[in-house]
């Protein structure tokens, strides 16, 4: 039975998020849930290695490289790019697209191709292209209704991915799923990338203004100010994190304080682990019992493993 003093409080404020994890470490409330991008909320509609193969075909390239040859390559590239260039050259001067030159020039070189300039150029263009326009990628079915579903409970979201800052400009709005979204990190932008901790931390500081600007928007004349200041405050635990890659995603979150889910979608194809070469990193409690217990397979998943907090977790959550 609900307290007269709580029922008090409550009524003197106005209804907000209240709800917590099934299985969580933390009894603390989640106010926002964090989203990984490719792979969690999106998968490339054909493999890259078929995409660059038929762009080699429609270049009209000299002894065009099939897709066997291009998916080794491509990875090797990737790798290789992302480790004298980190962060999709974000400390290089000549930007992104020129990191994605010397990405897909390093791929043909591995496949065993050398092209000149031209021929070169005449192929870049149309694997830039295709990946800046809607025949690149495809939502995944289940993710339009949950994120409408998370939204009307009154949670923030956002995405927090390793990508460049093509992909939150460009490929989610053009896939109608931006919108959805509060705050943006991604790793072209900020020179950080998960699992490392100062990419979680920078995402929680942008996560920080929407919690605290949703929070001021629920006051209404007579409501408690000191209960509404509370409730934008947000720390680590008061965030979900929800991403595809165990190590990067699951761990990382973890390690950065984050509550977080593992989306397992191994089951269903289609999605590819592109920094397999990633080391977890450790997090207290961290046990493959632990991983498994917050492995779902779809994300239709999350909203079943949120639930309100009880009157216990009401008072708990009261300083968090």
């Amino acid at each position: 039975t609900t307290s007269p003093r709580r029922a008090s409080r409550r009524s003197r404020t106005t209804a907000r998020p209240r709800m917590r994890l099934v299985n969580g470490l933390s009894a603390a409330a989640i106010k926002a849930v964090s989203f990984d991008v490719t792979g969690t909320l999106v998968v490339h509609k054909n493999a890259v290695a078929q995409t660059y193969a038929e762009c080699a075909e429609r270049a009209r390239l000299r002894d065009a490289p099939t897709a066997e040859e291009l998916k080794p390559a491509f990875r090797r590239a990737y790798r290789e790019a992302l480790r004298t260039q980190p962060y999709f050259g974000f400390a290089e001067d000549r930007g992104q697209r020129e990191w994605w030159r010397h990405a897909v020039r390093l791929t043909l070189s591995y496949a065993g191709r050398e092209l000149d300039d031209e021929e070169f150029e005449r192929y870049f263009r149309l694997v830039y292209q295709h990946y800046g326009s809607p025949d690149a990628y495809v939502a995944l079915p289940e993710v339009r209704s949950c994120l409408q579903e998370l939204a009307a409970r009154g949670l923030v979201l956002g995405v927090t991915s390793n990508t460049p800052t093509r992909t939150v400009e460009t490929t989610l709005p053009m896939l109608g799923l931006a919108a959805y979204f509060s705050w943006f990190a991604c790793s072209g932008e900020l020179g950080a990338e998960k699992p490392e901790r100062r990419m979680y931390d920078a995402s929680l500081e942008r996560a920080r203004f929407w919690v605290r600007d949703a929070a001021a928007r629920r006051l209404r004349p007579g409501d408690d100010q000191e209960t509404g200041l509370r409730e934008g405050d947000l720390r680590p635990e008061n965030v979900l994190h929800v991403g595809d890659n165990m190590a990067v995603d699951y761990c990382g979150a973890r390690a950065a304080g984050f509550q977080a889910l593992f989306l397992d979608r191994t089951a269903i194809g289609g999605t590819t682990n592109f920094q397999d070469w990633v080391v977890a990193p450790d997090y207290p409690g961290k046990c493959e019992a632990d991983i498994e217990a917050h492995t779902i397979n779809d994300l239709s998943a999350i909203l079943d493993l949120l639930v309100p907090l009880d009157a216990d977790d009401d008072d708990k959550d009261a300083s968090v």
